[in-house]
């Protein structure tokens, strides 16, 4: 009686177990790069003396490009090693029309937003009290614009090289479509319990609700095939939510570029400090951002 040999791809296939560990391995090798370099910069900055131009505009440029470097580097060769795939062009493939995908995913994230905003407004739950910028004097806004693309994008590159470019990716590898979506949201809605840490929202919520946002930006990686238009969602989901339009209500900010607002929602659809996810506000950007992913790629 013959042995059945194994096909090739099930020789290739990796364990899901494997892709899970190089995963929490990836995961702290970019905090780590993160708090080094914050804190590193940070040292430096005072040491020397620098003023808030030069923390910001070089500090923070340096810093927060080598977290995005960083997150790179590390997740490149382990997508080439581990999965035995081109790591550059799975993430970020220089190939036509990626600037339309990354403006697209901006412009639907931005105008999911926009319909929180001019809801709340005209519902009377959002008060616009002024404009960022009105009172600050021309450097000081400089700093606030520069700091607010610097941070978003920070978070958006770092969060979709390691949650939808490896661990999906790996997970649909080792598994399914279906079993990638599940526990790469899964996850991605469990660390965003560190963030949570004083923010007062209640992690069993947090988790799902945040998931589901994970869920979202996985489905836009599906749609393209690259990171470009789930990088352009999710940096311009946090920088219209929290800098732009200003959704919980802060008076001022390190990033703020937009209204400084003051809330009266109820808690129910506005969520809590953490953001809008957490609330029926959240729910209603997604089913925008959703609706505009798929008439955006519905012909790809």
């Amino acid at each position: 009686m013959k042995n059945e040999q194994p096909l090739p791809e099930e020789i290739q296939k990796p364990p899901l177990w494997k892709i899970i560990s190089m995963f929490a391995l990836l995961f702290l090798g970019v905090e780590l790069i993160v708090v080094a370099l914050g804190l590193g910069m940070n040292l430096l900055m005072r040491a020397v003396g620098a003023g808030d131009n030069v923390k910001v505009l070089l500090g923070s440029t340096i810093s927060r490009g080598g977290m995005i470097a960083g997150a790179l580097l590390l997740t490149i060769p382990m997508l080439t090693n581990v999965l035995n795939k081109p790591g550059n062009q799975i993430l970020y493939p220089k190939k036509s029309g990626w600037g339309k995908d990354l403006l697209a995913g901006m412009g639907i994230s931005a105008a999911a937003m926009a319909v929180v905003f001019l809801l709340e407004l005209a519902l009377g739950w959002i008060k616009i009290d002024g404009f960022a910028f009105s009172s600050l004097p021309w450097d000081a806004c400089l700093r606030a614009f520069w700091l607010a693309l610097l941070v978003n994008a920070t978070a958006a590159v770092s969060e979709e090289v390691i949650f939808r470019g490896f661990l999906f990716t790996g997970v649909k590898e080792a598994w399914d479509t279906n079993g990638a979506l599940l526990i790469s949201a899964i996850i991605f809605g469990g660390v965003h319990i560190l963030a949570n840490a004083s923010e007062g929202t209640n992690w069993a919520k947090l988790i799902p609700m945040v998931a589901i946002v994970g869920v979202m930006l996985a489905w836009a990686y599906m749609r393209t095939g690259n990171l470009w238009l789930p990088t352009g969602l999710h940096f311009a989901w946090n920088l219209f939510q929290d800098d732009v339009f200003n959704l919980n209500g802060r008076l001022s900010s390190d990033t703020l570029v937009g209204f400084q607002t003051s809330l009266n929602a109820p808690g129910w659809f506005a969520g809590s400090s953490f953001g809008i996810e957490v609330g029926a506000a959240g729910i209603l950007a997604l089913l925008v951002t959703l609706l505009g992913i798929w008439v955006y790629s519905k012909n790809r």
